[in-house]
């Protein structure tokens, strides 16, 4: 038996199998951003299918149609022969209007036209699809604003009312990573493992905490009120108000040291200058939040 011969590669098949591929990765992209909630749904809530956000079909769908264009090229000059073809008259192999490519134009034209009038039923097939994108809003929770995601952290307070400081002691309690009050919602998500709405039940109060490699997360998002605690804004030192040193916190918001320290003794706290605000307020068995109202009342 004679072995069986490996045939050459073929361009024109590769092409083929190219772009038959291609359409379905365009097809499948095509139809999730038709039906993906709008971006202010999806961003908040960390919204995802198989895997992929929003933002991720719409680079694959980008991908597909820029690999579509380079392929069709491709299949245009390795059919340029047959193509050519369909320009000429069968009997005088000349130019001619012919009827089959002279109706592909009209029905290229008549969409075109549909679309930028608005002609019915043009119109249409957008409006499904901001139907089926809307429909995702139902009983998801939403940002105190839109896009809310994008906010750093001390301007998402002020929206929610939540004062900044204890906003991030929230955030801190749950063991979440936070730099500042200037690191925005979206990345602080996104390093924490979890979606801004998450985030903000935490920091606002309205859901679960996490902490101690507990789960605990939830899914609320309404804006909370104000904290009990009273704090005072503006916590620096880029870490939670529990970390903070007495010395730290009281630059952060203005108080001379010594009067901070001689407040807290007089309400039967042990504080020193270099103690954390944790430590000071473990030592009255009270949270760390219920020190600013003592510190600058």
């Amino acid at each position: 038996m004679s072995e069986t011969k490996r045939k050459p590669f073929s361009g024109r098949g590769f092409t083929s199998v190219a772009l038959g591929l291609t359409f379905v990765g365009l097809l499948c992209s095509g139809v999730v951003l038709f039906i993906t909630p709008p971006g202010r749904i999806a961003y908040w809530t960390g919204w995802r299918l198989i895997g992929l956000g929003k933002d991720d079909w719409a680079n694959l769908h980008l991908w597909f149609a820029l690999l579509a264009v380079v392929l069709s090229g491709f299949h245009i000059w390795l059919n340029w022969r047959p193509l050519i073809g369909y320009f000429r008259s069968v009997a005088t192999r000349r130019f001619a209007l012919r009827g089959d490519w002279g109706l592909a134009l009209v029905l290229c034209g008549v969409v075109t036209a549909g679309v930028v009038m608005g002609v019915r039923p043009f119109p249409t097939l957008l409006n499904w699809s901001d139907r089926l994108k809307n429909s995702w809003a139902g009983g998801r929770p939403r940002g105190p604003v839109a896009h809310a995601e994008l906010l750093p952290l001390r301007e998402l307070a002020e929206e929610a009312g939540v004062d900044l400081t204890v906003m991030l002691e929230r955030l801190d309690d749950a063991g979440l990573a936070v730099e500042s009050g200037e690191a925005i919602v979206r990345d602080v998500a996104k390093a924490n493992n979890m979606s801004p709405a998450q985030l903000y039940s935490i920091a606002t109060g309205t859901g679960g905490r996490r902490g101690g490699g507990q789960g605990g997360r939830n899914e609320g998002g309404e804006p909370g009120g104000q904290d009990a605690g009273g704090g005072q804004g503006g916590a620096g030192g880029g870490q939670g108000m529990g970390r903070q040193t007495l010395r730290q916190y009281c630059a952060s918001v203005g108080v001379d040291l010594e009067v901070a320290i001689q407040r807290l003794r007089d309400a039967n706290l042990e504080a020193s200058a270099d103690k954390s605000l944790r430590e000071i307020a473990d030592s009255g068995n009270r949270h760390p939040r219920d020190l600013p109202a003592i510190i600058k009342p």
